[in-house]
């Protein structure tokens, strides 16, 4: 008699054990569909953030390019052709109008970034000029154009946007 008494009152242990153990079960998967969630969003934003990145590398190319096939340095039309400033006339990266205006355009199209939000965009401005320390002859007016390149680039997103700098030398003859 005391066995019956005994299995009788353990028949509801297994219930509640299996709704515990249901209960376990699913707050561990709404926990996994919450992390995969919040991770399929970071590898979204890190996405975009580099396809800012290389837009802007993109640009910086664009603008070396731009100073390394002119062949005089008269031929750069600072002042005169957007993109390209006079020593010390262009804005602040942070102030600088990324438009028509102010800035060249790359052309994204063959370039593989059509999906961007905005197109890169490039300027250029004389840094500096360094005389050789060497010359023969009689002209002393040869030496090396220092240029500050800069780039814009933006992701599919416009939350995702990238200035890069760099600075380029050239020897013009």
């Amino acid at each position: 008699m005391c066995r019956t008494l005994l299995s009788r009152n353990q028949e509801g242990v297994v219930l509640v054990l299996c709704l515990i153990t249901l209960v376990l079960l699913t707050l561990i998967g709404v926990s996994a569909t919450n992390t995969s969630q919040l991770e399929a969003e970071i590898s979204g934003n890190d996405k975009t953030y580099k396809e800012a990145f290389y837009a802007a590398e993109v640009s910086l190319a664009a603008g070396e390019t731009v100073v390394n096939s002119v062949p005089s340095r008269l031929d750069l039309n600072e002042g005169t052709t957007p993109g390209r400033y006079i020593k010390g006339t262009q804005p602040a990266w942070d102030q600088l109008a990324w438009d028509d205006t102010h800035t060249a355009m790359v052309n994204p199209d063959p370039l593989g970034l059509s999906k961007m939000s905005a197109p890169p965009r490039y300027t250029l401005e004389e840094r500096k000029f360094r005389r050789n320390s060497f010359v023969l002859g009689p002209d002393p007016s040869t030496g090396t154009n220092q240029f500050t390149v800069r780039g814009q680039g933006t992701g599919t997103s416009k939350a995702a946007h990238v200035v890069l700098e760099s600075i380029y030398a050239k020897q013009y003859n």
